[in-house]
């Protein structure tokens, strides 16, 4: 557990090559998707410290098994964050933490889902010099079946009101991967969840807006990854996004594949595509 920018504890976990090599590859600093948790993300860890990279993942607020908590306290706090912004603080915390475990060594900005919209805004609003090169798996820019303008409007207001009124998302876990084995994974996980705030749901749409509008300022190299059966994201929101980036965007499109790439059956394809642009 680390201390944020606001004193709530941040719990980060960090993986490296064993026996540890002379030099690193480089680290990959991990934000994972809405429900999600550091124990989501094994398969992209193992793939990546077999390769020679470090990896770095925290749970993002809201998520994960939120250690200092009681089970109801857990329970009142899943989805919930006091604003987006706090998001994009806290990657730039755990970056911080970075630099005192694997100094010297480029890093890797990596997002997933929500943690892909977060990753593509923290491109954008934060100095360029923290990353090397970004992977956007899947981002949030825009959802597969948008809220109706009206509730949108509902949601920003509620969302002002107090950051603890919450809805459920009808997100389908069948809609995530073609790999049934995580799928069945996360139906018995009692750490993935599909509550979401008000205010987090508003910041997050006002977040892809942002993204889409601003993209052609993404200022690294950075390889965009989308699902074409996506249903839980808007695919061509995320190839909107390409078009508008630029030359340091590269996107890659993978054609029958679900939401969550690195778990579906392109899965090894995505990752070794990952890995031949970190190292091209």
């Amino acid at each position: 557990m680390i201390p944020a920018h606001d004193g709530v504890s941040i719990r980060v976990a960090g993986f490296a090559p064993y026996p540890r090599p002379t030099k690193l590859a480089g680290v990959i600093q991990i934000v994972h998707g809405f429900g999600e948790s550091i124990g989501h993300y094994g398969d992209v860890v193992d793939f990546f410290v077999g390769n020679g990279y470090a990896c770095v993942i925290h749970d993002q607020r809201g998520f994960g098994e939120m250690p200092d908590k009681t089970p109801k306290e857990r329970r009142a706090a899943r989805g919930i964050v006091p604003s987006y912004d706090h998001l994009l603080e806290d990657v730039k915390t755990v970056r911080g933490q970075i630099d005192l475990w694997y100094p010297g060594v480029p890093v890797i900005l990596f997002g997933h889902s929500m943690g892909g919209g977060v990753a593509a805004n923290y491109l954008l609003r934060y100095p360029a010099g923290d990353y090397e090169k970004a992977i956007l798996e899947a981002p949030w820019f825009r959802l597969y079946k948008p809220l109706s303008p009206a509730l949108d409007v509902l949601a920003k207001i509620l969302g002002k009101v107090s950051p603890k009124i919450v809805t459920y998302t009808k997100m389908d876990v069948d809609d995530l991967s073609r790999g049934q084995t995580a799928v069945h994974g996360q139906k018995g996980d009692d750490v993935f969840h599909n509550r979401m705030a008000l205010r987090l749901y508003a910041g997050a749409v006002g977040a892809g807006e942002y993204a889409l509008e601003h993209a052609d300022r993404i200022p690294i190299p950075t390889l965009v990854l989308g699902a074409g059966t996506d249903k839980v994201l808007s695919t061509a929101a995320i190839r909107a996004f390409a078009d508008r980036a630029g030359e340091h965007v590269t996107y890659k499109e993978y054609p029958e594949a679900y939401h969550c790439l690195h778990q579906d059956t392109a899965g090894p394809e995505a990752l070794a595509d990952m890995l031949e642009f970190l190292k091209s």
